[in-house]
């Protein structure tokens, strides 16, 4: 293309679709492993721990997951449009991404 900033544009663009692809991904994956902790605490510990203790281990494990697959994502994706680009351009997200 002749015009960069349309160029750049559109590489953010693929950027974007390409985190929001993975965050789903990882995300998800990090659910799935959660819920499996948590039921196996809730299964060993349902009778000595107290119901409040579960649900505090619940919402850091979600934020724990959450900074994870946004961390994860980014670093993925990034590295995936780095491959799509032709030899020798590079691109750097503008700002702080996520």
């Amino acid at each position: 293309m002749k015009y960069p900033p349309l160029e750049q544009k559109l590489r953010d663009m693929r950027f974007e679709q390409l985190w929001s692809r993975y965050w789903r991904r990882s995300f998800l994956q990090g659910l799935i492993a959660l819920t499996s902790v948590m039921a196996l605490l809730v299964a060993l510990f349902r009778g000595r721990w107290e119901a409040p203790l579960f649900v505090v281990f619940a919402c850091a494990g979600l934020a724990v997951v959450s900074g994870v697959a946004t961390w994860m994502s980014r670093s993925r994706a990034l590295s995936a449009l780095r491959k799509e680009l032709p030899p020798g351009s590079d691109y750097e997200p503008r700002g702080r991404v996520g």
